[in-house]
């Protein structure tokens, strides 16, 4: 079955509704008192500037704070009840005409995935950046503005590793870390323009799985019918990751029916793995959870008729191929099932593959503001590991990575300077043929990652 509302029962949503609607303005209220006090790099330039504008504003936050933040504990109380029976995902499906919609018919088919840190105002401060709202609006613009103009193209010649200032012409995305409610509405809202079926509010909230704080952050969105879906969450997680239920979403599109009793299916698969696990090896069972749950999803979903076209995995993996640390990960046995052709073997990338992890403190350069000037920063070796982290992490810690990740000087280490690539798109080694594999820098100044595409046969 799939979930088209949150709730089995329309008082449930009601009620849901209800206590969303007490404890937004608290929320937004206590995300807006810390946010003043968490400037951007941006806004450190000109830091009398961020103050003088954003302290008046403190008196408000905190009197909307105190005085609904009775009614706000009750109601979180009455969300945490409700989320038990809570469907896992929304499946949103806006067609002009439902019944007489085809799906296109191509040769081949193109995804991408990005992690776009839709977080409340005062965590996306944390990774530097900020105007959350306005991020998520801006996101959509730009992927619906590629995707009309893509259609006036003519189709691209076969490039694998090139670095992109526009989208291609997308028929999946798989989308991380879009963890608040309210923005990822907005995003759904754009990108509905072009795209008929979204998946989005992914998670299993509970006690035990993320403490009713977020959900998994994660997104789907498809101009192909959407059969099956379902979502599990991971068993084990550490750190900051036990407030956010991450897992793993499934999906099942149908892409043609050839006759009455056969169809083209492909399967998608979309994850974000432990990040900043340290010593605790975390994401080494999360991937034996993935390898396990993708076998058991293919098995409970394919039909007697089902041609299965392509298998792919994307998503934010939060370890690289090359790094000394992340070896064990490299080599995990997912990597004999779902091909990463970015990779050459373990511990060594293709020559034309880049990091996708941003240093966060470098986000508000100049340099780097536009599409343009992100893919010039990204083509220059020297360039590239001052906004890029490198693939010799040791220990993947907030420390190593986020707060003591200073940029190097001195000679380029072309192996692992600029190099830490995180954002995986892999597929199954038995059912695709790779045509394109590009990075693409159209998200400049909105999200610290570099969002990564493929294209595919699937004929």
């Amino acid at each position: 079955m799939l979930h088209k509302t949150p709730f089995p029962h329309g008082y449930q949503q009601w009620m849901f509704a209800v206590s969303e609607f007490i404890l937004r303005p608290v929320l937004w209220s206590f995300s807006e008192i810390v946010s003043i006090f968490l400037p951007t790099t941006a806004e450190q330039s000109s830091i009398m500037r961020h103050y003088s504008l954003n302290l008046p504003l403190l008196p408000l936050y905190l009197i909307v704070l105190v005085c609904l933040l009775v009614p706000a504990l009750i109601a979180f109380f009455v969300r945490c009840i409700l989320h038990l029976f809570r469907h896992s995902y929304i499946l949103s499906v806006r067609l002009a005409n439902e019944h007489h919609y085809k799906a296109p018919h191509k040769k081949q088919c193109s995804i991408s995935t990005m992690n776009i840190c839709l977080m409340p105002e005062f965590l996306s401060r944390f990774n530097n950046l900020s105007r959350t709202s306005q991020r998520a609006t801006a996101v959509g613009q730009r992927i619906i503005a590629d995707q009309i103009q893509s259609q006036n193209r003519s189709q691209a010649p076969s490039i694998v590793g090139n670095i992109e200032t526009n989208f291609p012409e997308m028929d999946f995305i798989c989308i991380q870390e879009a963890w608040h409610r309210d923005y990822s509405k907005t995003l759904v809202d754009e990108l509905h323009t072009v795209y008929p079926w979204i998946i989005y509010d992914v998670g299993n909230s509970s006690l035990f799985n993320n403490y009713f704080i977020f959900n998994s952050g994660l997104m789907f969105v498809s101009k192909y019918e959407i059969l099956h879906a379902s979502f599990k969450t991971y068993s084990h997680s550490c750190k900051q990751c036990l407030f956010s239920g991450k897992g793993l979403l499934m999906v099942k599109v149908l892409l043609e029916r050839t006759n009455k009793s056969t169809i083209k299916v492909g399967y998608i698969f979309n994850t974000h793995l432990q990040a900043y696990q340290g010593e605790t090896p975390i994401i080494q069972k999360q991937l034996d959870e993935v390898l396990l749950w993708t076998k058991e999803f293919r098995m409970l979903t394919r039909g007697q008729g089902d041609i299965v076209t392509f298998d792919v995995l994307c998503g934010d993996f939060n370890f690289d191929n090359t790094s000394p640390g992340d070896q064990c990960l490299a080599e995990h046995r997912l990597f004999t099932m779902y091909h990463d052709p970015a990779r050459v073997t373990k511990g060594k990338d293709q020559d034309w593959a880049i990091g996708t992890e941003m240093r966060q403190s470098c986000i508000w350069d100049e340099e780097i503001s536009t599409p343009k000037g992100l893919q010039r920063a990204l083509e220059n070796p020297i360039l590239r590991r001052r906004y890029i982290l490198d693939a010799d992490v040791k220990v993947a810690t907030l420390s190593s990575l986020v707060f003591n990740a200073h940029p190097k000087t001195g000679e380029v280490k072309e192996e692992t300077d600029g190099k830490r690539r995180i954002d995986y798109v892999l597929h199954n080694k038995d059912v695709d043929i790779v045509k394109q594999y590009n990075f693409v820098t159209r998200l400049a100044g909105l999200t610290d990652h570099i969002p990564v595409t493929m294209t595919f046969n699937t004929s």
